[in-house]
């Protein structure tokens, strides 16, 4: 399961020119680690706006590193965010109509998400980095070190979760890759026995 914690903060709570910062974290409960850690300017908004923006790039995310097919939880601190996106309350706000349908169509692209409120003080992680932001110029900070290359029209995304032990995406699959015994989850490994790209990748970083 993923479980995800987003947040956002505002200089000037109710000033739409005011400054955005936005955070989430997201994290893997089958590996008991973060995947990322995220603060990033948001420009300019209401401190709604940031929470739906955090919304947004952390959905963005999650599909980008090809999690729209695992269990997702997602959680905020936001009750009007939470209860506009789950259709219980009406999106009043002009400025904030266009991103609650951008939230609303990344949602769809998921099979199995579940977006819940959750207290402030269980939100303090999200709430630091999107304080954070606001002192971002778009920059992402992530927890791990990781890795993005393209191999042909395929993407590979490492994790490294420590001790030796990397999480691998490829093309949207998932394999656990323990480089110390040369060891993959993947098919080619697994029945071959041969080194697999994921293990060659990873020795190359």
């Amino acid at each position: 399961m993923i479980k995800c914690n987003f947040d956002g903060a505002c200089n000037d709570n109710g000033n739409k020119g005011a400054d955005i910062g936005l955070g989430y974290a997201i994290y893997d409960t089958n590996y008991n680690a973060y995947l990322k850690e995220v603060s990033l300017y948001g420009g300019k908004g209401t401190n709604n706006t940031a929470e739906y923006k955090a919304l947004i790039e952390c959905m963005k995310d999650l599909i980008k590193l090809g999690l729209s097919k695992e269990e997702v939880n997602v959680y905020g601190d936001s009750d009007l965010i939470i209860k506009q996106v789950t259709g219980q309350w009406k999106c009043k706000k002009e400025h904030l109509i266009p991103l609650r349908d951008e939230a609303v169509s990344l949602m769809h692209k998921f099979s199995n998400l579940n977006i819940k409120w959750v207290p402030r003080n269980e939100n303090a992680m999200a709430d630091k980095l999107s304080k954070d932001g606001l002192s971002k110029k778009d920059v992402k900070i992530d927890t791990v070190r990781n890795k993005e290359t393209k191999e042909g029209d395929i993407e590979i995304t490492v994790f490294n979760l420590g001790d030796g032990i990397y999480k691998v995406v490829d093309n949207g699959s998932f394999y656990a890759v323990d480089i110390n015994r040369d060891v993959c989850s993947c098919l080619k490994n697994q029945k071959y026995g041969e080194k697999c790209k994921h293990i060659i990748h990873i020795k190359s970083i």
